[in-house]
C-alpha cells in the first residue's frame, strides 16, 4: 500500500507540476535507425535528460541481452512493472521471474525510438516506442513487436532508478 500511495503521489505531483515546470523536448523523428533524441536545447536540462536516458538505454541493452539481473537492478526497491496481460510486478523477485519467463520464449533486437524525455524535479518520464516492423523471436518464430513504453524514473542516492515501467501494444507507432 505504501508503494502504491508513493507512486500515486509522485504521478499526481508530476501532473500538477507539469503545468508550471514542464520542460518540453523537441519532437523525436521516427525515421527507423536515425532517431534524434528529444533533448532540450538548454544545456543544463539536456545533461539531466541524458542521465535519465542512460538508464533506459541500459534497460534496452539488457533486454536485448536477455539479462534479467541487470534489468532488475535498474528498478528502485519500491517500483512496479506493468505489462499487458500480466499481473503487476511489485517485488524484485516478481520482476526477475517475469523477465526470466519472457526470455525463455523471446529473444529481442529492440531499438527504442524516444518520443519524450521530460523532467519534473527529481522525476523523469521517458516515452518510447519500437520502430515499425521490429520483430522479436517468440518460440523460434518472428513476431512483429509493436510496443509503446513509459518509464518513470526518480533520482535517488544511487542515481536514476525506474519506479514505473509499463507498456502497451499498439499497431500505430510514433504518432501523437
Amino acid at each position: 500500500m505504501k508503494t502504491t500511495n508513493l507512486i500515486r503521489s509522485q504521478l499526481l505531483t508530476l501532473a500538477m507540476t507539469s503545468a508550471f515546470t514542464f520542460f518540453t523536448a523537441a519532437s523525436a523523428t521516427a525515421a527507423e535507425g536515425n532517431d534524434a533524441l528529444p533533448y532540450s536545447s538548454d544545456p543544463q536540462i539536456k545533461s539531466v535528460q541524458q542521465e535519465a536516458y542512460n538508464v533506459v538505454r541500459q534497460y534496452e541493452q539488457a533486454l536485448n541481452e536477455g539479462n534479467t539481473k541487470k534489468i532488475v537492478s535498474l528498478f528502485a526497491a519500491d517500483s512496479v512493472a506493468e505489462w499487458n496481460n500480466k499481473p503487476t510486478y511489485t517485488t524484485a523477485q516478481q520482476k526477475a521471474e517475469g523477465y526470466d519467463a519472457l526470455f525463455k520464449i523471446a529473444k529481442f533486437k529492440t531499438v527504442f525510438a524516444y518520443d519524450a524525455i521530460n523532467l519534473y524535479g527529481d522525476a523523469a518520464v521517458i516515452r518510447t516506442h519500437h520502430h515499425k516492423g521490429a520483430t522479436v523471436m517468440e518460440n523460434g518464430k518472428p513476431v512483429t513487436d509493436l510496443n509503446r513504453e513509459v518509464f518513470v524514473l526518480n533520482k535517488t542516492s544511487q542515481g536514476w532508478k525506474i519506479v514505473l515501467y509499463t507498456f502497451n501494444t499498439d499497431p500505430i507507432q510514433g504518432e501523437g
